[in-house]
């Protein structure tokens, strides 16, 4: 089934009608394979979101209310409220099982000054910050002065050490879930580890027959190669094997120069914002936004940062006016749900590296930054589904090689001006998935996904499309498989399906 298609042609609309929709030969398989205990050609994504997209977000009823007005905070009196904000949050961090913290409606004001170390800093689990709706007449959080390389709202545990657990002692195949391990003492049924490694002979096997270009330097040498930094939860022990609950989505071969260890992944979880409308100060800078042009335009006014959080959300927010909105680091199980991005153009909406199951859905980017939804840096099993992008607003695939993202049922966007430098590159690994994705652009466009030549566009190793739909003409080399192009396929959604299969045996596209 892996193929190299060279150069397909086609000139598509957007819809096409129901008679022409058809079940994929990459969904057969998949069932198939599924079926018979196989491994499937297509990666299982299901695993991403809340809990895994097996429970739903928590209702708030119940938890302790901290009220922002209680600790000082005062809404549209263009006073700052940051100290009492901070206050609250640590009220609720006292609190045995942590708490909503609660903005009722209004304009709260944070950053009185330029210093980007000031940040509203949540450091542990179970704590909500609650507004009053995200539209108008809701909760409306607003940073007025510049801040350069800071967040400002800041989701991160205070201590996060990694340490060796074990290491693997047997191959393991991908879509697969049982390791061997040198001993099974350090671990524990429950326990969340991270299974890293980082090595060019690894990375040469990984990627080959694909030639690797000699100015991504960060993948050669001694301390270089492509960085495996999965996340897992284990599952089962028996002996010196473990299961994982989620499956590993790369072959794992071992090799003599470095080994696949497991570390163990601390996080805080249980946390979520919800029903905040998100603004600054950046919509009165007086230039237009410019890619890579300072360290202004690259990293002015960023918004929200979560890291190395589990089991977490963002829903019914809208950022307005950003030059970056949301940024998840080393994420497990976290769903981004119903977030607007709108305003002045900036750098970048919502992006997710170095974690496992970051799901993004029903967020809509409106050209509102440069780089839609996206991914980079060793993160897995990134999903982003049910969501619209701007006419030639690209996705971002931003270097250091993810690998098993999926773009799904999406409207709009481009596939050039990838971001990420060219010693972190390629772009991405294998196993992007491309499904219905309704590509938009003002030009017909040309995409080569193993350019060697030049220096951005593009490094993507083989991905998957099946359903890929354009407005204009779009051309392709150096793909994995291309299904159905100009046609809508069933299942629609590839991630929806697969997780209907997965907790309830229902094939959705049948």
């Amino acid at each position: 089934m892996m193929r190299i298609l060279s150069c397909l042609i086609l000139s598509v609309a957007y819809f096409t009608p129901a008679k022409a929709q058809k079940v994929t030969p990459l969904w057969q398989d998949f069932i198939t394979a599924k079926a018979q205990g196989k491994t499937p050609i297509l990666p299982d994504f299901s695993y991403a979101g809340y809990h895994f997209s097996e429970k739903e977000i928590p209702s708030l009823s119940g938890k302790q209310v901290f009220n922002v007005l209680d600790f000082g905070a005062k809404p549209n009196d263009n006073l700052y409220d940051d100290d009492a904000i901070q206050k609250t949050i640590d009220a609720a961090e006292k609190n045995a099982d942590g708490g909503v913290v609660f903005f009722p409606a209004g304009k709260f004001l944070l950053a009185k000054d330029n210093d980007s170390t000031k940040q509203i800093r949540i450091s542990k689990s179970n704590i909500i910050l609650k507004g009053s709706g995200s539209g108008l007449g809701g909760t409306e959080i607003y940073q007025d002065k510049m801040r350069i390389n800071g967040r400002q709202i800041l989701f991160k545990p205070a201590a996060n050490a990694q340490n060796r657990l074990t290491a693997i002692t047997k191959n393991a195949e991908r879509e697969s879930f049982w390791v061997e391990v040198e001993n099974t003492a350090s671990l524990k049924i429950g326990m969340d580890v991270v299974l890293k490694h980082r090595s060019e002979e690894f990375t040469k096997l990984y990627f080959s027959p694909l030639e690797l270009k000699p100015q991504w330097t960060r993948l050669f040498g001694k301390d270089g190669g492509m960085l495996i930094n999965e996340i897992h939860t284990i599952e089962k022990i028996e002996g010196n094997r473990v299961k994982f609950k989620n499956p590993i989505h790369f072959d794992l071969i071992l090799v003599k120069s470095a080994p696949f260890e497991l570390l163990n992944y601390n996080s805080i979880e249980e946390c979520g914002i919800e029903d905040i409308r998100f603004t600054s100060n950046w919509k009165t800078y007086p230039e237009a936004f410019v890619h890579h042009k300072n360290a202004i335009h690259d990293y002015a006014y960023e918004a929200v940062g979560m890291e190395y959080v589990k089991n977490s959300w963002v829903r019914n927010c809208e950022f307005q006016d950003w030059n970056e909105g949301l940024f998840i680091r080393s994420g497990y199980q976290v769903s981004i749900l119903n977030v607007n991005s709108t305003g002045k153009k900036g750098h970048a909406s919502v992006h997710a590296r170095t974690g496992y199951g970051v799901l993004i859905k029903n967020c809509n980017f409106n050209d509102a930054q440069h780089h839609g939804a996206g991914t980079g840096y060793s993160a897995v099993n990134t999903v982003i589904t049910q969501c619209t992008l701007g006419t030639d607003q690209n996705i971002d695939i931003h270097s250091g090689q993810p690998f098993a993202t999926l773009y799904d049922d999406i409207q709009g966007g481009v596939f050039y001006n990838l971001g990420g430098p060219e010693p972190g590159h390629p772009h991405h690994a294998k196993y992007l998935v491309l499904w219905n994705f309704r590509h938009q652009s003002a030009k017909e466009q040309h995409y080569n996904f193993w350019d060697l030549v030049r220096r951005r566009n593009y490094s993507i190793a083989l991905p998957f499309l099946a359903g890929f739909q354009s407005n204009g003409k779009v051309t392709f080399e150096n793909v994995g498989i291309n299904e159905s192009q100009g046609h809508e396929v069933l299942p629609r959604s590839l991630f929806e399906a697969q997780l209907q299969l997965r907790l309830t045996g229902k094939n959705i596209a049948e």
